[in-house]
């Protein structure tokens, strides 16, 4: 099932005042909190609600840099869905796509990541370029947000989208060469939550 993306800006954003949770094992739930907490239990979509109501504790179901997600669950906030699939290494599809882009630098790659994603907020005036913020950290902690250029089938370029539209197109960013990391996914205003490609999608 998938519900709702707004807007992708590329770039490392400090969001905060959030609540991540893990639903059935592969879908993760974004809340508003009084606290940055960075993650917190939900055992099922029936339970969703009393969840709400409780304090969760901090990192208690990872999400976090020492604890990552699976990169193929989907990502729900008040507004929005994200699912994100499986990065690719594009240095040549980029290279190949506009003459403008540039080779990126020694020991770097530039990795395409797809988004496909569906807003079910009110506003009439968002953008697949405005509310989504993703960026790659190495297994070091540091954290990489340069693009690529002209992207090909770019999120950026998919315009306005109004309630329950969905949106779908490619984020591209230059990562260490062979991107061992993790990637990084803020929607709004809601705490980042690490997702990686070695994490399995477990059924509950």
């Amino acid at each position: 099932m998938l519900a709702g993306v707004a807007g992708l800006v590329i770039g490392g954003v400090g969001a905060t005042a959030a609540t991540l949770a893990v639903v059935a094992g592969n879908e993760l739930f974004a809340d508003a909190a009084a606290e940055p907490w960075p993650a917190g239990p939900a055992p099922d979509e029936e339970s969703w609600d009393e969840y709400h109501d409780e304090d969760p504790i901090a990192g208690e179901d990872g999400g976090t840099f020492d604890d990552p997600w699976a990169l193929e669950g989907e990502v729900y906030t008040d507004e929005w869905s994200v699912l994100l699939e499986i990065p690719h290494e594009a240095t040549a599809e980029i290279l190949a796509h506009n003459d403008v882009n540039v080779a990126p630098a020694e020991g770097m790659e530039y990795w395409i990541v797809p988004v496909d994603a569906m807003y079910v907020g009110p506003s009439s005036t968002v953008t697949a370029h405005g509310s989504i913020d993703l960026w790659f950290v190495d297994r070091d902690g540091t954290e990489y947000t340069e693009g690529c250029g002209d992207v090909p089938d770019s999120l950026v370029g998919t315009g306005l989208i109004g309630t329950d539209d969905s949106a779908r197109g490619n984020v591209c960013l230059e990562v260490p060469a062979g991107a061992d990391g993790l990637w990084v996914l803020a929607v709004d205003d809601y705490m980042p939550v690490h997702l990686s490609t070695d994490v399995a999608i477990t059924e509950s």
